[in-house]
């Protein structure tokens, strides 16, 4: 899973007093045989990303055979933008998928602003919350609670509210929603076709390159991760002056991968940037290893 939805599990998870266990992976996959050890009587939920991190494309069918032999709650964190080409996760067996809706017609400003999905199983529906309270502390050191998680203007009554914050979040839905609509159903499945096909080009043309070697072979989607065999930060470095931002530096959160990138490949990417990025990388890796000062045109 993302490591920013590893740390909320473990966050949470710390609140409510239970275990969080981590499964490994295998050739870039999640380790089947390790999830199936490590499921129990005592296991609430199994988390899943598909494709995950590394970009692979799980089997989310099999793995969730796990969670649904021991009674517990199979959630499935999904990339919106390849369900148009991969077997959603309520047909999966998933009790509960979530996801960012950013790329779903919203821009990137600053960070944001974004939306998140969350859906469940009508047999789930009325366990979802309408509020969280969270404890906290204020500044003299005395117990107090929050609602951590409420409704739009859920205490005043709409002609009188004043924060308009979860409204603004509603225009990013609603945005989504006429991309959606404007692409229908059909388009929408063709642009997960022309993700998997740029997806593909870029990590060939990527291979390519000397030096550079995928992290693994499994199926991807529209993200993959390679091996630069050279410093990541000196090299992500050079491509910046070159006006790229190549990739995603594995290293932060997988310290087993120290040259380990992460590349994720939208619609927006033409072949003809797709080959620059190639080449610039190849200079970059190249310019590194010589200590070379790089220029690309």
């Amino acid at each position: 899973m993302h490591p920013h939805s590893r740390e909320t599990l473990a966050t949470y998870s710390r609140g409510f007093g239970a275990e969080l266990v981590e499964v490994g992976l295998t050739g870039g996959l999640t380790d089947a045989a390790a999830l199936a050890d490590a499921v129990d009587g005592q296991t609430a939920a199994v988390f899943l990303q598909n494709p995950n991190f590394l970009g692979a494309v799980e089997d989310v069918e099999a793995l969730g055979a796990a969670a649904r032999s021991h009674g517990a709650l199979l959630i499935v964190a999904v990339d919106p933008m390849t369900l148009g080409v991969l077997k959603p996760p309520g047909e999966c067996g998933a009790d509960i998928a979530l996801g960012e809706g950013q790329p779903l017609g919203n821009r990137l400003d600053f960070g944001g602003p974004s939306f998140g999905f969350f859906c469940a199983t009508e047999e789930q529906l009325r366990r979802m919350p309408g509020r969280i309270a969270g404890e906290t502390e204020d500044l003299d050191g005395r117990r107090g609670f929050v609602l951590a998680l409420q409704t739009r203007e859920q205490h005043i009554r709409r002609e009188k509210a004043t924060n308009n914050i979860c409204t603004a979040q509603a225009l990013n839905a609603l945005a989504a929603m006429v991309h959606l609509a404007w692409l229908g159903r059909q388009g929408f499945r063709e642009l997960g076709e022309l993700l998997v096909l740029r997806t593909a080009y870029a990590r060939e043309r990527l291979a390519a390159v000397e030096g550079v070697k995928p992290l693994h072979g499994a199926p991807v989607a529209r993200e993959f991760a390679v091996d630069l065999g050279a410093p990541v930060k000196r090299v992500l470095e050079r491509c910046s002056e070159q006006g790229i931002a190549a990739g995603y530096p594995l290293g932060r959160d997988y310290p087993e991968y120290p040259d380990g990138l992460l590349i994720a490949i939208t619609e927006r990417r033409s072949a003809e940037q797709i080959d620059r990025l190639a080449e610039t990388l190849g200079a970059a890796i190249a310019a590194e290893r010589a200590g070379l000062k790089v220029f690309v045109g």
